[in-house]
């Protein structure tokens, strides 16, 4: 059951950086958004400088409103990280407590002292360049300027927000395939009994096994040393078989098995025989092996070939169809099947759930000196994917909350050019344009910078999403429909944001938008 070691801090860098994209996504937001709402700020710059008010004193002001919203921001954030403490335990299957240093006290200053800037000091300079005159009259055309810098923002952020999505759908759409792939075998209502490791106590292995067979609801047993599901790691040696009359020498997982495991487990026999308790130089001489053995070696007939490993010797039986015995991560490796050395680990049961308490009471009656530890075959499979579901889960937080910041920018844009066109609008109207017209005309625009950000994202989605299923030697591919359809998702979501604004700009008295000119 042992998989491919997978770094722990990769996946820490990859959210570590997953966080970072999203706070600068955030600031640029905050930026966008100020800037749009320059100006129904405009005529408070204007009063301010007509009383007297210089450019460093309004700098000042802006920074200090910067400042003042990215400190509610950090309390709101600290409460959340309190509330949220208990259910990224819980997710994670870890105990993290929140201690205070010195060292993560001044990072947070940091961060919150460069966010301060970086969403301040534009804003307040393009605040606190506006002439009086102009910023009374509300002729404020040159804050257009900055017009093609936000689409680009918005595209990026688009780009990123798809990206996630198509990520997402590929990530549970990989985990679900893993799920539910055969193994090759039936792992269904089969009870794993973890064995004492004391010579003693093994001596009443063999009593313990009849009594289980003679249960009306067991359907089967075996013993052996096969699975490792305890965080063990599957026995390896070197195994020597002749090719051609040539020696060679394979390092093979092993299992130690009896004749009721490939049965048990209803594993497929390809060539040969299963191993045999009535056929005695069995225990010594006969081997099975799986379809990857056979592959290595280059073997076109297996059966009877002479074969040497694990203090065994003698030929091969059976060849057993290729089963998944460790994780997806890996390719099936070649794998031997001997007979059960003295020492077994285990003890395989064939029950129903509801029975393990008739289980567990033979249990205690043969071994009561020793806690009954087990586990369910399916669900030892299962908890390997353990942290890829995990990590799958926080990607698709992450996911949520990148369309959730996109969207927010999204709205400061259409709020920022149905401000600058609420004139055009207007005279649209006086002339007789209808609103489903309007509505088409503000939205086009929109849908052209989504189009854009989906010409970009999907490439790159197909690039960076083929690059993670790599880390699976089993996995699907990645269909047409899998990256177009965050395209359309991006789209009905960012058509319900701008609709707000549209609808507002749309349907106002052109008579209210004209009456300056």
């Amino acid at each position: 059951m042992g998989d491919t070691v997978k770094g722990d801090k990769q996946l820490v860098y990859i959210f570590s950086i997953l966080a970072i994209i999203i706070l600068v996504i955030a600031l640029l937001n905050y930026i966008n958004l100020s800037t749009a709402r320059a100006t129904e700020r405009a005529k408070e710059v204007g009063v301010r400088k007509v009383n007297g008010a210089v450019q460093s004193s309004l700098i000042r002001q802006f920074l200090f409103e910067s400042f003042f919203v990215t400190g509610i921001a950090l309390m709101i954030a600290i409460a959340l990280m309190f509330i949220m403490l208990p259910f990224l335990n819980s997710l994670l299957q870890i105990k993290i407590s929140l201690s205070w240093s010195t060292y993560s006290f001044w990072i947070i200053c940091a961060i919150v002292l460069a966010s301060s800037l970086l969403t301040g000091l534009y804003p307040a300079f393009v605040l606190s360049s506006f002439q009086p005159i102009t910023a009374l009259k509300g002729n404020l055309k040159y804050i257009s300027k900055g017009l093609t810098l936000r689409k680009t923002i918005t595209v990026i952020q688009f780009v990123i927000a798809t990206v996630m999505i198509a990520g997402a759908f590929i990530m549970n759409k990989q985990i679900n395939f893993i799920q539910h792939r055969s193994l090759g075998f039936n792992n269904n209502q089969v009870l794993n009994i973890s064995l004492p490791g004391d010579s003693v106590a093994l001596l009443r292995v063999q009593p313990f096994n009849i009594a289980l067979k003679q249960m009306s609801a067991v359907k089967g047993t075996s013993i052996g040393l096969s699975f490792s599901m305890n965080n063990g790691e599957t026995p390896k040696a070197t195994t020597l078989a002749t090719v051609n009359g040539v020696k060679r020498e394979v390092m093979s997982n092993y299992f130690m098995i009896d004749d009721q495991f490939i049965p048990l487990l209803n594993m497929k026999l390809i060539a040969g025989r299963n191993l045999s308790e009535a056929i005695t130089t069995d225990k010594k001489e006969g081997f099975i092996v799986n379809e990857a053995f056979v592959n290595q070696m280059g073997w076109k007939k297996p059966i009877g070939q002479p074969i040497d490993g694990f203090d065994h010797k003698g030929h091969v039986t059976g060849v057993v169809k290729n089963f998944h015995y460790s994780s997806m991560h890996n390719p099936i490796a070649p794998l031997v099947m001997v007979y059960s050395s003295p020492r077994p680990t285990s003890v395989f049961v064939k029950i129903s759930p509801d029975q393990l308490k008739m289980v567990k009471a033979a249990w205690q009656s043969y071994f009561p000196d020793v806690p009954f530890s087990y586990n369910f075959l399916d669900d030892g499979f299962n908890a390997m994917y353990q942290k890829d579901i995990t990590s799958i889960k926080l990607f698709n937080y992450f996911t949520i909350l990148s369309i959730f910041i996109a969207c927010l920018g999204l709205y400061g844009l259409a709020y920022l050019v149905a401000t600058q066109r609420t004139k055009e609008i207007g005279i649209r109207k006086v002339l007789g344009a209808a609103l489903r017209q309007i509505l088409v005309l503000l939205a086009r625009d929109f849908v052209k910078l989504i189009a854009l950000a989906a010409i970009l994202a999907i490439p790159l989605t197909w690039l960076i999403m083929n690059k993670w299923l790599t880390s699976y030697a089993y996995h699907i591919s990645i269909s047409w429909w899998l990256l177009t359809l965050p395209v359309f998702a991006i789209l009905i979501i960012s058509i319900l944001v701008i609709s707000y604004q549209t609808i507002k700009v749309a349907i106002a008295n052109p008579v209210k938008s004209l009456k300056s000119e």
